[in-house]
């Protein structure tokens, strides 16, 4: 597995994700955000799921990037699975992991091994709920992202379902967000072409100046029982490059839920293929409250 890729895609998806959950989580008090936190929670309880995500990324409405991502999971199993592709239109790399039997399996693209680790849980999971974030993250973000959570809203729709919904633009979106955003683009595009790195991660433009999180469009879906259906986050960025050229950068991530209590995670049969035991340490500190 080559780190320099995945990391830069991890990056990609961690950073996506806190502004998708930030964003959310400013909806704290609002009746928007109430639907989505008891939607969000029923989803977490169903033993089985299967989540399919979708990511687009743009430059002045040129595609740069796609990736997408399957995941299944399974409580009562043990198990579950993800197989996940990035790239762009010349090259693609993908990734597989399995969790089973007690172990986690990666798979690289890249590399014809695959990579087994044993299962050792971090401290923090054997302390609560540990599907939740610790009480002092919430409370950071609540204090930093302010009055935005009055701008939230919900809508019944005429299925029974709801339409809950976190739009911000301009000096709506909060400082928090408004960094994670700057860093994790100036990162990902901080790579020199080598054998190594993707086209995709090196044609990524390199914003140097007046790095800013336009807009923010979250919106979620949620049935008649009150579970998750789809949701999506469009994040729009703007900067300059070295030369001054100006760059709108959107970054689209689509999520779809689905097969709940009757997912089935795929498995790996590991005869005969060649394999790489690698240790498992631990978190030497975990969540704690």
């Amino acid at each position: 597995m080559k780190k320099k890729w995945m990391t830069a895609g991890a990056g990609l998806g961690i950073g996506a994700v806190l502004l998708l959950a930030s964003g959310f989580s400013a909806m704290a008090n609002t009746s928007g955000y109430d639907a989505y936190k008891t939607a969000l929670k029923n989803t977490k309880a169903e033993s089985s799921i299967t989540t399919n995500v979708d990511l687009t990324i743009t430059d002045n409405g040129k595609e740069l990037v796609t990736g997408a991502a399957d995941l299944k999971v399974n409580k009562d199993q043990k198990a579950g699975s993800v197989a996940a592709t990035i790239g762009d239109s010349t090259e693609k790399r993908s990734i597989k992991v399995f969790r089973q039997d007690g172990k986690v399996i990666f798979k690289s693209s890249e590399e014809d091994v695959y990579k087994v680790m044993e299962i050792n849980a971090p401290k923090w999971q054997h302390k609560g709920d540990h599907s939740n974030l610790p009480k002092a993250v919430e409370q950071v973000f609540g204090s930093l992202l302010g009055n935005i959570k009055d701008l939230a809203t919900v809508e019944n729709q005429a299925n029974g379902g709801k339409h809950a919904e976190l739009h911000l633009s301009g000096d709506q979106v909060p400082a928090v967000v408004n960094a994670v955003g700057s860093i994790v683009v100036s990162k990902i595009a901080n790579h020199e072409k080598t054998e190594k790195i993707p086209d995709w991660m090196v044609n990524m433009p390199k914003l140097t100046d007046n790095l800013k999180v336009e807009k923010i469009d979250i919106d979620a879906e949620i049935s008649t029982k009150d579970i998750l259906e789809e949701q999506t986050a469009k994040i729009q960025i703007t900067g300059t490059d070295e030369s001054g050229k100006k760059h709108e950068l959107t970054i689209k991530i689509h999520v779809d839920y689905s097969d709940f209590n009757k997912t089935k995670p795929e498995q790996i049969d590991l005869t005969g293929k060649k394999i790489e035991e690698i240790k498992n340490e631990g978190m030497k500190r975990g969540w704690r409250h």
